[in-house]
């Protein structure tokens, strides 16, 4: 009993109001563990008590601080879209998606997880906001097919004069804008670019993604003769832009909380594959061949080129094979393939494959068409494009 009372007054002297009320929080913390661990020997100690058995101890790396608890950052992006998520203009358009476009955006949402790993780290990497990626929901639902009645191409929808601009390829061999990797880094930098042409404003970058920023720098510029600072509702843009960036917006909202509006996507595994350089102008049957793969894989994962031959660039081409493909093997077929230098040759009335084969001095073998379209497989015709293989094997 003695000593039960004399811990008693010790902690009544604990109490006292001479102590600070720092302390005395810090106690009651140490109490109340004490009382979730009674075997604890540090809050066993800490109240007089003499621990009575070995106790296990909590790990401090373990418990979480509020660093790890706290949310990731909100983009800028992503906080305007959520800002405007109320607005007349951003609920049309979300309806718009969710009713006459349910099933294309359940498919295009599900499709996008094949790209998105791949696509948002260049754009963090270019300093822009992941969400960024979205983008691709309303301009082409993630195919890289895709073509407008505008000429725009690809996942990004990239017209040939901004892909000149932003040092993307389009000639008669390879067409950039097909293929995810490069058209990203191409979009990214034109955002990159619009970003900083209008003061981080998302509403007119987005505009100008769409119609160009010659006509929205030209709709600020007469909105501030009436509002210095104008909205983007005051801007006279054309009808299709005015629903352009809302209609981003809702997408955004509906990709990030699928579920929310209704919507379970089939997601796709990210699309998986490797690069090895191969010399210019070798047929991609000869490469798969060698490398033991199916002709359409390599189609499949190299939508940009365009002959069915690997296009012409300095120090060989990155062609993307598929992963299971065993690396020794890939550097053997890559070491032992040279380059075929073509030249191209348009037909003339009375041309025959065998006059054209002996003008160039090779065998027919070498002789290749550029429309592989046409009806007739062997027969050639006045004005058509001929591929001459001079050296190797055409394939």
């Amino acid at each position: 009993m003695r000593g039960k009372k004399f811990r008693l007054l010790s902690l009544e002297r604990w109490f006292s109001p001479q102590r600070s009320s720092a302390t005395t929080c810090i106690l009651g913390l140490f109490l109340l563990l004490a009382a979730l661990f009674p075997g604890s020997r540090s809050f066993a100690s800490a109240s007089g008590i003499k621990p009575s058995q070995d106790v296990l101890y909590v790990d401090p790396d373990l418990i979480l601080t509020t660093e790890e608890i706290s949310p990731p950052p909100v983009s800028s992006l992503l906080r305007r879209a959520r800002s405007l998520a109320g607005t007349d203009e951003v609920k049309a358009q979300i309806d718009h998606l969710l009713k006459e476009k349910g099933r294309t955006m359940r498919e295009a949402l599900g499709l996008a997880t094949r790209y998105l790993a791949h696509i948002m780290p260049i754009l963090e990497s270019h300093g822009l906001p992941r969400e960024l990626a979205h983008l691709c929901l309303i301009e082409s639902r993630y195919h890289h097919s895709a073509r407008s009645h505008a000429g725009a191409v690809g996942m990004w929808q990239i017209i040939r004069s901004t892909s000149r601009r932003f040092d993307l390829v389009t000639d008669n061999w390879v067409d950039e804008r097909r293929d995810f990797i490069r058209a990203t880094e191409g979009a990214a930098r034109f955002l990159s670019y619009l970003r900083g042409r209008f003061d981080g404003n998302w509403d007119h970058v987005l505009a100008a993604y769409n119609a160009g920023e010659g006509r929205v720098v030209t709709a600020i510029r007469k909105a501030r003769l009436q509002n210095p600072e104008p909205d983007f509702s005051d801007l006279k843009l054309p009808r299709e832009t005015r629903n352009y960036v809302p209609a981003f917006y809702a997408a955004l909202l509906i990709a990030m909380e699928p579920g929310r509006y209704g919507l379970s996507p089939d997601y796709q595994p990210p699309l998986d594959f490797r690069e090895v350089r191969i010399p210019g102008g070798v047929p991609l049957g000869t490469v798969a061949m060698q490398l033991g793969c199916a002709l359409a894989d390599l189609r499949s994962l190299n939508p940009s080129v365009l002959r069915d031959r690997v296009p012409f660039t300095p120090g060989g081409f990155n062609l993307k094979i598929p992963p299971s493909i065993d690396s020794e093997k890939v550097e053997r077929v890559a070491r032992n393939l040279s380059e075929i230098t073509y030249v191209s040759y348009r037909v003339r009335k009375g041309d025959t494959l065998w006059d054209i084969s002996r003008k160039f001095g090779v065998s027919i073998s070498r002789i290749s068409r550029v429309d592989r379209g046409r009806s007739h497989p062997t027969r050639i015709f006045p004005g058509e494009i001929l591929l001459v293989s001079l050296t190797g094997k055409a394939g």
